[in-house]
């Protein structure tokens, strides 16, 4: 049985990138450069590439182009670490970029969420975290000013838990998060340089202090290229 051309293509590349000949980072040549290396149509390039980044062998920028990717990220949905201490556990370099920072009064849904009094003040706060040098995550964060009384953005483009363990001795305790597949909107896709209605993972989150009180309600987008969440289940 004859193999498809657009599947010869993602064998050879596949095999590259197991040989280590392509790299995590390197940028693979465009479609156009393809196209004329295999004697294939455009189409058929698109196809194999396209099976790729769905594989996660290869991930794309916006107006980049193409990139070898890493094995996919893990996040470990038992466990409670923050995105900085899931980073250096896998050796990957953490850059956080603010792209709002503003003191507003709670909604209805945000003060039912952090526990507070109608008007009180939040925190709304939007972050674009990367993974050596590439955003996989888009997060909104609401932070109730009755705790974060000297929030700056300085701290937030670091480690918000270890800020509130080193600096306010605080002790962080348990999560409730939820998570589902959406479609990247607009602005998810401007954020995590994606095409627009890519899968993405939406997850809110919702983390307790040890004295029982919320301190943060976070709504994130984690690239689905770049990730996959494990869960250890025990009967």
């Amino acid at each position: 049985m004859r193999v498809p051309s657009y599947q010869l293509i993602e064998n050879e590349i596949k095999e590259k990138i197991k040989k280590s000949e392509l790299k995590h980072g390197m940028k693979i040549p465009s479609e156009n450069e393809l196209k004329e290396t295999y004697g294939v149509s455009r189409m058929t390039v698109r196809q194999a590439l396209n099976n790729l980044v769905n594989d996660g062998f290869l991930y794309r920028h916006k107006g980049k182009g193409t990139f070898v990717n890493h094995t996919k990220m893990e996040k470990r949905i038992q466990g409670l670490l923050s995105f900085t201490e899931e980073m250096q556990l896998m050796n990957r370099k953490v850059t956080n970029k603010v792209a709002s920072f503003t003191l507003m009064q709670a909604s209805e849904e945000v003060a039912a969420k952090l526990f507070l009094n109608k008007n009180e003040e939040v925190y709304r706060i939007e972050r674009i975290r990367s993974a050596d040098g590439i955003p996989v995550l888009y997060e909104t964060l609401f932070l109730p000013r009755r705790i974060f009384k000297d929030l700056t953005e300085q701290i937030i483009r670091e480690s918000l838990y270890t800020y509130i363990e080193k600096e306010l001795k605080m002790s962080i305790n348990f999560s409730i998060q939820s998570i589902e597949a959406v479609n990247a909107d607009e602005t998810v896709s401007k954020y995590l340089g994606i095409p627009l209605n890519n899968a993405v993972l939406h997850i809110t989150l919702n983390t307790f202090l040890d004295n029982g009180h919320p301190f943060e309600y976070v709504t994130s987008y984690y690239r689905a290229d770049q990730y996959r969440f494990i869960q250890h289940a025990f009967r």
